[in-house]
């Protein structure tokens, strides 16, 4: 069974190729305003940042930020099965919790839940 970091690591390099041509011109200045983030990713028994630096590059540690933008609550299993599948259900499952910290992560996760399946 991958771990959560190895599911987040597979997924960083298609972040990374959206998000970097967003960063050109006009409209990118106002991407870049949010940037960076950082996520993290909890289960029962690990947890997993995600930082998007204002460049558009994307690195995964094990281990937890202490001031991240969002953080991402649920089992396991669950939160293992929406990333692996990244296909958004209709609705949040109620095991899966979402904080966003800051007015800077919350506008970040309503554009790219999506990529993580949230």
């Amino acid at each position: 069974m991958a771990t959560t970091a190895e599911l987040l690591e597979k997924i960083a390099p298609q972040i990374e190729k959206e998000l970097q041509p967003r960063l050109q011109g006009l409209i990118g200045s106002f991407v870049r305003a949010y940037l960076p983030q950082v996520w993290v990713f909890e289960t029962e028994d690990e947890a997993t940042t995600v930082r998007i630096e204002p460049t558009g590059k994307v690195t995964v540690v094990a281990g937890s930020s202490p001031s991240p933008d969002v953080s991402v609550h649920a089992p396991k299993e669950r939160l293992h099965q929406l990333l692996a599948t990244r296909t958004r259900p209709a609705s949040m499952p109620a095991d899966v919790r979402v904080v966003p910290h800051t007015a800077k992560g919350r506008a970040a996760f309503d554009q790219v839940r999506g990529r993580f399946g949230l």
